[in-house]
């Protein structure tokens, strides 16, 4: 469940951002791709869409770019809660794996800093 709230919570970030802020909105404008953090059974999760601009946000756990792989519902939210060190641990620790283009991972977690520093 907590970890579930705190994808809602990111979309709410993410979308308010992508409507207020002309610097984020610019910010997206120089890249597109859909990113999707989700469990590995999945069983929860949620697909994060960029494009044209654009911020938006579904279920559709299989189509993706890139993909941030939990091995479990406690393990996402702990390891997401801490941020950048622990999803650093996680992927040390091998309770996450990133699958699809590393490259935009890497340029959603430059999204995640903007939104969250």
């Amino acid at each position: 469940m907590e970890f579930t709230a705190l994808l809602s919570f990111l979309v709410s970030i993410f979308d308010g951002a992508a409507k207020t802020n002309e610097n984020f909105k610019k910010f997206l404008m120089g890249h597109e791709c859909a990113i999707v953090i989700k469990t590995k059974d999945n069983k929860l999760g949620k697909r994060f869409i960029f494009k044209g601009g654009q911020f938006s946000a579904d279920d559709a756990l299989s189509d993706f770019d890139a993909a941030m792989v939990w091995s479990d519902e406690t393990t996402a939210f702990n390891g997401m809660k801490d941020g950048e060190e622990g999803i650093k641990r996680a992927l040390q620790n091998h309770f996450v794996s990133i699958d699809g283009k590393v490259h935009d991972f890497t340029w959603f977690g430059a999204v995640l800093k903007f939104c969250t520093t």
